[in-house]
């Protein structure tokens, strides 16, 4: 009888989305069998504990970092890690047998939400740092071809961040927040939304937390969501060995926060209500 598949699940650290995710993973091995798990965190893990293991799934970026350090020799899938962070990581000898499940939504989703939700909306604000202009050239893309219009602003250094802020507001009918720790971050998170409320601006973020501190919604994947993906990925590597390519998430959750569309005048449709009406709109051909 052939030996299962064994999967070294690397948690960046215990606790928090990493547990979520690792439990939510269990439950999908256990209802669909053909491949044994081993859970470590990245501070109990060691090059040799990589022995025995056919594939490892890395749990955030600390993980990443932690298997791109010793050149891991196994095939490597990556979870919850921004799509910016892996393909940082994601070089060389790499390339050739690492994949991702990223934990930023597609642009084009995250348009199409802000068109069934705010269909008056007609000019979309953000920030980059001002090291990354890169990182807007997707948003671009998603945007061509609609009457919508980009307002960005980039800055240096946090202290220059909310000026940037102040300028990109007063161009802008919704605030796109994108998971760049140097614009988003614990320090920086209150005041931006205090300033984009101030300014009646809503502001569209990418995590339960962010809507619950005041954003008027949000579209994220759960970390369930994301391992119901991840045994997918799994399933079909054991039977071709070879992954997909990077990509993201196929499952995903909008939550909206009535109080803060009340407060600014908006009605907005309940986040399950968006969500269904993404989910068809991606499946018309």
């Amino acid at each position: 009888m052939a030996r299962a598949a064994s999967v070294l699940v690397l948690l960046s650290e215990s606790g928090g989305a990493y547990g979520e995710f690792s439990e939510a993973l269990k439950n999908e091995r256990t209802a669909r069998g053909g491949f044994a798990l081993t859970v470590m965190t990245r501070a109990e893990f060691g090059p040799a504990d990589l022995g025995g293991h056919d594939a490892v799934v890395a749990v955030g970026a600390g993980a990443l970092r932690a298997l791109a350090q010793i050149d891991a020799p196994v095939p490597v899938l990556s979870v919850l890690v921004p799509q910016s962070a892996f393909e940082a990581l994601n070089n060389g000898d790499n390339a050739r047998r690492w994949t991702a499940i990223h934990i930023d939504q597609p642009f084009s989703r995250q348009i199409e939400l802000i068109r069934l939700a705010l269909p008056e909306a007609r000019r979309i604000g953000t920030l980059v740092d001002a090291a990354h202009p890169e990182r807007l050239q997707p948003l671009r893309a998603a945007l061509s071809g609609t009457a919508l219009q980009l307002s960005a602003g980039s800055f240096t250094g946090e202290a220059a961040l909310f000026g940037a802020l102040s300028q990109v507001l007063e161009k802008s009918d919704v605030f796109l927040a994108m998971p760049d720790p140097q614009v988003h971050n614990a320090g920086t998170v209150r005041n931006l939304l205090l300033t984009s409320f101030r300014a009646r601006v809503p502001v569209v973020g990418f995590s339960a937390a962010y809507v619950r501190a005041g954003a008027v919604m949000s579209l994220y994947s759960t970390p369930e969501q994301i391992a119901r993906q991840t045994a997918d990925a799994l399933a079909g590597w054991m039977r071709e060995r070879s992954w997909p390519s990077p990509r993201h998430p196929k499952h995903f959750t909008v939550s909206v926060n009535p109080h803060v569309a009340r407060s600014l005048g908006l009605r907005i449709d309940d986040g399950d209500v968006l969500r269904d009406r993404l989910i068809r709109q991606e499946r018309q051909p």
